[in-house]
């Protein structure tokens, strides 16, 4: 299966069930783990929130500013190459959301 392909599933949730590749990257060095996390469509039971972008952008970051963080997450302190945490994308994403209101 081509690369693209597996993004293309990873964005809608169409990952087979025993997909176990989530370091595998595009050309921009975004992972399929972050193509899964931006949508909501990581597994149960995901524990590898530390995969990184080239500029450290984590898994855990791209799930926290889209809301998609199980209610277990306990890996807040992961930072990325400038020092943003995943409590920053966090709390920055309550703030917006309380700013629409």
């Amino acid at each position: 299966m081509n690369t693209r392909r597996i993004f293309s599933q990873a964005r809608r949730g169409n990952l087979p069930p025993d997909f176990d590749n989530w370091s595998l990257t595009d050309d921009r060095g975004r992972s399929i783990a972050h193509a899964a996390a931006a949508f909501g469509h990581l597994p149960a039971g995901f524990d590898q929130w530390d995969i990184a972008s080239p500029s450290g952008y984590t898994v855990a970051h791209t799930a926290a500013i889209n809301g998609h963080l199980p209610d277990d997450f306990n890996q807040w302190d992961l930072t990325d190459n400038g020092g943003l945490t995943v409590r920053n994308e966090h709390e920055y994403r309550r703030y917006t959301i309380e700013m629409r209101k």
